[in-house]
């Protein structure tokens, strides 16, 4: 079974988000800041789940090689925050991941 925690950010909001508040307003910025790095660890337990298998030659899992990239932006008009994907009407700020096609690039989507 593999996990990660990701704790409230709002103890080092810096090291978590690079914006504040988050797209979705200042009562839920911490909340924001947790979904690029709940992302980030998905990824990398997906590709990599007993820490052997995926890494570049630096040891840069997937998700590493592209951590606090995040690719075209648009703002949010209400929070003024920046935002890169919409799901369900809510807008998020998610950071890309290593997508190893084409000679490798960063990108949301394959």
């Amino acid at each position: 079974m593999q996990y990660a925690f990701v704790g409230d950010p709002a103890a080092n909001l810096s090291a978590c988000s690079v914006q504040y508040p988050g797209p979705n307003g200042t009562s839920v910025g911490n909340a924001d800041a947790m979904v690029s790095v709940i992302v980030h660890e998905l990824e990398e337990a997906a590709t990599d789940p007993q820490l052997n298998a995926w890494y570049d030659r630096r040891g840069y899992e997937n998700a590493d090689k592209c951590a606090w990239k995040f690719g075209s932006t648009s703002t949010d008009p209400t929070t003024d925050a920046k935002f890169n994907l919409t799901l369900g009407g809510t807008n998020y700020l998610i950071q890309q991941n290593w997508v190893n096609a084409l000679g490798g690039y960063c990108g949301l989507s394959y």
